[in-house]
């Protein structure tokens, strides 16, 4: 049994050219309530960077390179985590963890999200090696009504880049062939920059704006927190998360997998990491 006690869900709603995104809460028959995650949950001495979720991404592929035709059929998810790792620094997947991908099929974009999934994308890595990679497991799992009805299980050669060393060239990404039984998926696992953008100062003097203490050096402040934020503070914004890098999942996934048969083309997709009871009992 696992219990999902960290990442919760992040949810993205996808059809034809609009993206909604929002937050849901599932329980996915565990025995303890699913935690939705923030971009950075901080971590403990018994909770790891590495079981936490930053972001999730979910885009057609030619939204964001059209040179293929081809690539008008093919979905890409990327799971980011661990947030606030620094560069030139080796950081590893979880081997204790299940990170998931699960997708709802919807009709149109206007039916309620269900929190049932039709179609679930597991990655569990191993134990790091020498030279810093791990071999990645890929379990594709298919629902009815919400319950597993197969389990499709795929492994050997799938890895995780190599470490790198100081002094010698960056090592190159691995994209990893997955074969399956309903179509190829490309998937990619390792460090990467942190893609997400959020000047915290900005947001608690925006907040502060919008209560009604904006402060003495905000007189042109209303308290709709307008006359705040001007083209000169945007220009010189800050970025938190500049600099630092994420272990992100990234899957290239063909449309028709996704739709498993059916003429649905709206895919809810929310994202999870799991852990075993004997070592969620300890968070």
């Amino acid at each position: 049994m696992f219990k999902q006690f960290v990442g919760g869900s992040k949810l993205a709603k996808l059809a034809g050219v609009t993206l909604a995104a929002g937050v849901i809460t599932t329980a996915f028959h565990t025995t303890a309530p699913v935690k939705a995650s923030d971009h950075d949950d901080g971590e403990t001495n018994i909770k790891a960077r590495n079981l936490n979720l930053t972001d999730l991404y979910v885009f057609r592929q030619d939204w964001q390179d059209n040179s293929v035709a081809d690539n008008a059929n093919n979905m890409v998810f990327i799971m980011n985590t661990n947030p606030r790792s620094l560069p030139r620094q080796q950081y590893f997947f979880n081997t204790n963890a299940i990170y998931s991908f699960f997708v709802s099929r919807r009709a149109t974009q206007n039916d309620a999200v269900t929190g049932v999934p039709d179609i679930a994308f597991d990655f569990n890595f191993g134990t790091p090696t020498t030279d810093g990679q791990q071999a990645i497991t890929v379990n594709i799992r298919r629902f009815t009504n919400g319950q597993e009805v197969t389990k499709e299980t795929v492994n050997g050669g799938l890895t995780t880049p190599a470490n790198f060393i100081a002094g010698t060239a960056i090592p190159a990404p691995v994209n990893n062939n997955v074969a399956t039984a309903n179509g190829a998926l490309t998937v990619f696992a390792g460090l990467r920059e942190d893609p997400f953008f959020f000047d915290v100062d900005s947001y608690f003097r925006t907040r502060a704006a919008l209560v009604g203490k904006a402060g003495p050096n905000r007189p042109n402040t209303d308290g709709r927190g307008n006359g705040l934020l001007t083209a000169a503070t945007d220009a010189n914004a800050i970025d938190f998360a500049k600099g630092y890098n994420v272990n992100a999942i990234a899957v290239r996934i063909p449309i028709t997998l996704l739709k498993g048969g059916t003429t649905n083309g709206v895919f809810d997709v929310w994202e999870t990491i799991s852990v075993p009871d004997s070592f969620a009992a300890l968070q």
